[in-house]
């Protein structure tokens, strides 16, 4: 869907509304005890200090790629949004994309005397 502006809204996918996913997404979520496994993994290799909570559930195999693995346990990972974020750079925000490359730094006000 696109606004006057230009601003494109992706409409979300039936798939992720659906009893089936909301089941397998809570089952993962419990599994994982509720943490980001990336960032589990970075804690216990002394990367990082404090893991993040899990917002999201995310597919290793994408579904478009294996469909047939979209409600598989060994197939889904519980993530924080920031992990996710990580794992579909093609998903990131224009804004973020812009920052993460440099386009936008801090505005700073000169002023000549």
């Amino acid at each position: 869907m696109t606004e006057e502006d230009g601003t494109v809204y992706k409409e979300s996918d039936p798939f992720y509304h659906s009893k089936e996913w909301k089941r397998i997404r809570a089952d993962a979520l419990q599994r994982d005890g509720g943490m980001c496994q990336d960032c589990m993994d970075k804690f216990r290799a002394g990367i990082i200090r404090k893991p993040r909570r899990a917002t999201m559930v995310h597919h290793i195999i994408p579904r478009s790629e294996r469909p047939d693995l979209e409600l598989r346990m060994d197939n889904l990972r519980s993530l924080c949004s920031k992990c996710h974020e990580m794992n579909h750079p093609e998903k990131r925000t224009k804004a973020k994309r812009k920052t993460e490359a440099g386009k936008i730094q801090h505005r700073m006000r000169v002023i000549k005397v």
